[in-house]
């Protein structure tokens, strides 16, 4: 079972579901800073900082239909979202694994985009999380080509 058919047989709301995004874009911002802290070719280093900043807004486009859809509601945030992503990086990770994960959670993270995707009716909405599920295959693709320049 993947991570998100888990996800979903888990939350049963959307704002549970939109809480999980959002968790999961601020520990794949967190997987990048600590590997923007590692030593990498400077232009491997310069695309990882971006996917900081690109999951960052990912984050600020779920707050944005939270207030949009639950104006008045309160959405909790999981501890962990559950999708691919450890709870806690070590730090003696190694530069392959921290490539790992990011790569996993992107994966996971585009089908789970997906599939929320299909909870939504909204035009608007379901073209924003088509285009975070689109995005996160781009990260994924920028990860797999930088890892196999560097290895």
């Amino acid at each position: 079972m993947k991570d998100s058919d888990r996800i979903f047989s888990e939350k049963n709301s959307l704002q549970e579901l939109l809480g999980v995004a959002i968790k999961s874009e601020v520990e794949a911002a967190e997987i990048y800073r600590k590997l923007s802290n590692r030593d990498l070719p400077e232009g491997t280093k310069e695309k990882v900082e971006t996917l900081v900043e690109q999951e960052e807004r990912h984050e600020e486009t779920f707050w944005s239909i939270i207030d949009d859809f639950f104006p008045d509601e309160e959405v909790s945030i999981p501890d962990q979202s559950g999708i691919s992503n450890p709870v806690e990086l070590k730090d003696d990770i190694t530069l392959d694994e921290l490539f790992e994960i990011a790569m996993a959670s992107e994966r996971e993270s585009e089908s789970f985009y997906k599939e929320l995707k299909e909870r939504f009716e909204d035009p608007a909405v379901c073209r924003m999380l088509g285009f975070l599920a689109a995005s996160e295959r781009e990260h994924y693709e920028i990860l797999k080509q930088e890892r196999q320049e560097i290895d």
